[in-house]
This record gives C-alpha cells, sequence and structure tokens, in this order.
C-alpha cells in the first residue's frame, strides 16, 4: 500500500474510481480535471499492488480553511482501512500547509459515508437545502461537516 500525490497520468484511473464508488452525481473527466489542478488544491491516491483504488482532493476555502471535495475508493476494497489511511493522510497535508479546520459535505441519505466522517472525528455544522443537482435516495439535501485539524 503506497499513499502519494497524483500526476497527471493518474486522471483516466481517478475518473473510473470515481465512477464506481458513486452511484449518483460522479465527477465527469472535465470536472475531475479541474477540481484536481485548480490553485490551492492538491490530490492523493492510495495505491494497492501498484493499482491506484483511491483518490482524496482538497481545496483551500480560505487561509485556514480546506474542503474535501471529493474521496472515494473502489467499492470492493471499501470497508478495509484505506479510507482511512487516505483521510489520515490528506488532513496531514493540510496541517503542514497550516490549515486548521477540514470541512465537507455528504449526501444526507448516504449514511455510510456520514459515519465514516462522524468516526473521523467530523461534525455536523449545516444542513444543505437542495444542495446537489442530482437526487441520492429521492433527496438532494446534504450535511455539512467540519472537524478542527489542530
Amino acid at each position: 500500500m503506497k499513499i502519494r500525490y497524483f500526476n497527471d497520468q493518474d486522471i483516466e484511473t481517478i475518473y473510473i474510481i470515481e465512477q464506481k464508488a458513486f452511484d449518483v452525481g460522479a465527477y465527469s473527466r472535465l470536472e475531475i480535471n479541474s477540481m484536481i489542478h485548480s490553485k490551492n488544491s492538491f490530490t492523493m491516491v492510495i495505491e494497492e499492488n501498484n493499482s491506484l483504488i483511491g483518490y482524496a482532493t482538497s481545496a483551500a476555502i480560505d487561509s485556514s480553511s480546506m474542503d474535501i471535495e471529493s474521496i472515494a475508493i473502489i467499492p470492493e476494497f471499501q470497508g478495509k482501512g484505506y479510507g482511512s489511511l487516505l483521510m489520515n493522510s490528506i488532513e496531514n497535508e493540510m496541517v503542514k500547509r497550516n490549515y486548521k479546520i477540514s470541512i465537507l459535505e455528504v449526501r444526507e441519505k448516504n449514511r455510510t459515508a456520514y459515519n465514516f466522517y462522524i468516526e473521523h472525528g467530523y461534525k455536523f455544522l449545516q444542513f444543505l437545502i437542495d444542495y446537489y443537482s442530482l437526487p441520492y435516495k429521492e433527496s438532494r439535501n446534504a450535511y455539512r461537516m467540519i472537524k478542527k485539524l489542530v
């Protein structure tokens, strides 16, 4: 297992991971490319046996806060601790870059992801009505969650 910064050769695989990990609302190739190349953002990937199995992207909100734009693990590798390793790595990188707060949004009906974030110290911050353009389990709502990193 290896966690590293993404490189441009990873973009197609990141797109495939995104498509496999999200039933609804997966980012397009264009959206992924824009997200991972945006100013003040960074992307990390996780490999198992030299194959990418997950990625996470974070982007600056302001001088002290970053937003986790996406974190995804291929379904057959979920529940095995890879997501936790990736989450810890991206949060550690935020701290190295002097960010103090991590923020993310999660679909209201995605209890698995919500519970994952709770287990990693995130707390409910705000309920967002119709945040997502596509519904998931008949809801477009989201929870905004926050974690103080230091």
